[in-house]
């Protein structure tokens, strides 16, 4: 995944890694990968310069895969 795609919050036009994935080292020998799902993500800050509040939510999804 390219660097400028790395981010799972948007806000004020940046986008910022706020989310994160703790794995034991035992579950880490099962990681296979992960995807951060943001093509939609809308900027978080826009809701409160209106009143417009968003109904989903305004952190990307993370998905890790593992094999066992």
């Amino acid at each position: 995944m390219p660097a400028s795609s790395r981010y799972t919050l948007f806000h004020q036009g940046r986008g910022e890694m706020l989310d994160h994935m703790l794995v034991t080292r035992n579950l880490l020998a099962h990681y296979r990968g992960s995807e951060i799902h943001n093509e939609i993500l809308h900027d978080e800050s826009a809701a409160f310069g209106t009143d417009r509040k968003y109904p989903e939510s305004d952190h990307a999804p993370v998905v890790a895969t593992f094999a066992f």
